[in-house]
């Protein structure tokens, strides 16, 4: 399969830690259908963690999510409020492959577990990714004999009752490790741009203000370049259409 895959650009070969892996070849868009995002929103629990993996198929040059499989978390309590362990991730992977697709991992992160302060972090802290989903978004698949490294999804929450649900891919060497992370440094940066900016102008020349002006604008907009940042929208059916560009 992947042999095939990889004729027909969804894989490009990459070398890490002296390793020759294959990633995903962009653009590439990863589909979810409406079916499976309401799925997951049935399956998503507030108050713990949970996941599985998605089955992605190769369809006219994207990855088409048709369905998934959620895989038991083998922690107890209350470790399991903060952490997922999958049962037979594996072996499901496996399945998936022999189906004709490729198993994308996912987990979530809950809201709520009844510990401050926890429950009060705003809804953007669960989009962090810890460095254990970090770690496991670049473990690599071994499938028809060629190492193959898959962007993780994180499932979490867009409102405290989970009413609905966000998704995103992460890591894979194609998409940001971390979202919030991302958004929290680019904040910090055009921050620290406008400062840099303001006290120039202050005690310095209009002159020297508007040179740092430009630097700072056209880093910003490399920065923005060149950061793997896929970008996420629905279609007109309802499916989520994640373009990893």
């Amino acid at each position: 399969m992947i042999a095939e895959l990889i004729k027909a650009g969804y894989f490009r070969e990459v070398t890490t830690e002296g390793r020759n892996e294959w990633i995903l070849k962009s653009p590439v868009n990863v589909v979810i259908k409406a079916a499976v995002l309401a799925d997951l929103k049935k399956a998503y629990p507030l108050h713990e963690e949970t996941g599985g993996i998605l089955y992605a198929f190769p369809v006219n040059g994207s990855l088409v999510v048709t369905h998934f499989t959620v895989l038991p978390n083998q922690l107890g309590s209350p470790e399991r409020k903060t952490a997922y362990k999958p049962l037979n991730s594996a072996l499901e992977s496996s399945y998936a492959v022999a189906q004709g697709a490729l198993p994308i991992r996912f987990h979530s992160h809950p809201v709520e577990i009844y510990e401050n302060p926890y429950d009060q972090q705003p809804l953007t802290f669960f989009q962090k990714t810890s460095s254990a989903d970090r770690h496991n978004a670049y473990i690599p698949l071994t499938i028809d004999g060629y190492t193959i490294v898959l962007p993780d999804g994180l499932l979490s929450a867009n409102d405290r009752s989970g009413t609905d649900i966000r998704f995103y891919l992460y890591g894979g060497l194609v998409a940001p490790d971390s979202l919030k992370a991302l958004l929290t440094s680019e904040k910090v940066y055009v921050y620290f741009a406008l400062a840099a900016v303001f006290f120039a102008f202050v005690f310095g020349t209009k002159k020297s203000a508007l040179k740092i002006f430009v630097v700072s604008a056209v880093a910003s907009i490399a920065v923005f370049l060149i950061e793997k940042r896929p970008t996420t929208v629905k279609n007109g059916d309802g499916d989520l259409v994640i373009a990893i560009s």
